[in-house]
């Protein structure tokens, strides 16, 4: 019977050494990173909008302000959905953080995809690639917001910003 146990004892124990002892660690997407993905974001979605023959966007703080309130609300929801919490739509969003204009698309994803690949998945869709290309679109921002398990919450904000343009003039 030792014998046995003994033989069932060192088995346990060479076996628990086939598995692994450390976990992978989840990349989480650090603040000094966050400027680079917006901006590498931008020029995909300018190239797009390139070919398809209308004017490049410019990155808006207060949409991508109103993204990433949205990517944490539908976090909290455990839906991707343009819906807030509060039944607010993607314009009202983004007048609450200070956009002046008319959101034209709004895309959202629940994903452990890095940005280009979300960014492959909507440009393969005909309804987010329309809120892309809008000809009317002048701004977008993209926010997300990030478990710690590494899935992200995705939106981006499509706009046409309708605040006056000021125009040095000489005098």
């Amino acid at each position: 019977m030792f014998r046995i146990i003994s033989v069932l004892m060192v088995s346990l124990f060479v076996v628990s050494g086939c598995v692994p002892t450390e976990v992978s660690a989840v990349h989480q997407i650090t603040a000094q990173e966050a400027n680079a993905i917006r901006l590498n974001q931008l020029d995909l979605v300018n190239a797009v909008r390139a070919q398809a023959g209308v004017p490049p966007l410019t990155l808006s703080a207060a949409l991508t302000a109103a993204a990433l309130t949205h990517a944490r609300d539908i976090a909290v929801q455990r839906r991707a959905w343009n819906f807030g919490s509060d039944r607010s739509a993607p314009q009202t969003r983004a007048e609450r953080a200070g956009f002046s204009g008319l959101i034209t698309g709004e895309d959202v994803a629940e994903t452990f995809m890095s940005n280009i690949e979300i960014f492959q998945v909507w440009a393969a869709d005909s309804r987010a690639k329309q809120a892309m290309t809008d000809p009317r679109a002048t701004h977008m921002g993209l926010g997300w917001f990030q478990e710690a398990n590494g899935k992200l919450w995705w939106v981006m904000d499509v706009g046409a910003a309708s605040v006056p343009v000021q125009v040095a003039t000489a005098e």
